[in-house]
């Protein structure tokens, strides 16, 4: 099976980093806690991001290294999907809110260093 391009696991997380923060919008945390709908999207989008960045340390861990607390990411996505019982969402409110607009910013920088691709 051929591997796809490092590019596209960042263009993932861009786009799923990106969603949690649009998901969140300007909501306090007492507004996240009572929106169940805006929970599960939040917390569904940072799996992807945990999940997408575990792929991209599997073929380009140089460029995934690069990325500031990749693998808190991929740590959190393990928790999100293996520990749903437990689910802080205090916590996923603080990551969505202060860590996840730093991860968009750092990959949108990583990315710069990828062509564009051709039409």
């Amino acid at each position: 099976m051929p591997q796809r391009d490092p590019g596209i696991y960042l263009e993932d997380i861009e786009y799923y980093a990106d969603a949690a923060v649009r998901f969140i919008g300007d909501y306090d945390l007492e507004q996240y806690l009572a929106d169940e709908k805006t929970r599960a999207a939040v917390e569904r989008v940072l799996e992807i991001c945990g999940e997408a960045m575990n792929s991209l340390y599997k073929v380009a861990p140089s460029i995934a290294a690069k990325i500031p607390h990749s693998r808190d990411v991929i740590g959190f996505r393990n928790v999100l999907a293996h520990g749903y019982a437990e689910i802080d969402h205090n916590k996923v409110y603080d990551i969505a809110v202060r860590h996840a607009p730093n991860l968009l910013a750092a990959v949108r920088n990583a990315l710069k260093d990828f062509p564009e691709p051709k039409s």
